[in-house]
């Protein structure tokens, strides 16, 4: 993962953004950082990407139910935290590309085509 460390931490952004909209990064160095990544991604364990594609939706759902409850009776210390808990699962489920695995094995596959074309 060198060539990925070694970018800023804005093209880390979109380098991330590519692979969860399953696009090549534009350039050759952004793009072989965005393999790079894809395949530490696939290179994970089945329970690994199957926490991180269903557990944040999961806290979505429950944490949502139990912030309304807390709302309504007037605990707005607990509100606020279950509606930042949602908050931040909803974050994760739209920035992290393990949550999206075929849009990243797309994103995969165009990268390597923008490296062996020399674009």
């Amino acid at each position: 993962m060198p060539t990925f460390r070694a970018l800023s931490y804005g093209d880390k952004r979109r380098v991330r953004r590519c692979l969860v909209r399953g696009e090549a990064p534009r350039d050759q160095q952004t793009a072989a950082a965005a393999i790079e990544l894809a395949e530490r991604y696939q290179r994970e364990g089945r329970v690994y990407m199957t926490l991180m594609r269903w557990l944040p939706g999961a806290m979505v759902v429950v944490f949502g139910f139990v912030a309304i409850p807390a709302a309504i009776h007037g605990d707005k210390g607990m509100a606020i935290v279950y509606a930042l808990i949602v908050l931040v699962s909803v974050w994760h489920l739209t920035s992290n590309p393990a949550t999206r695995p075929k849009k990243m094995a797309q994103s995969l596959e165009a990268a390597r085509r923008r490296i062996s074309s020399g674009d």
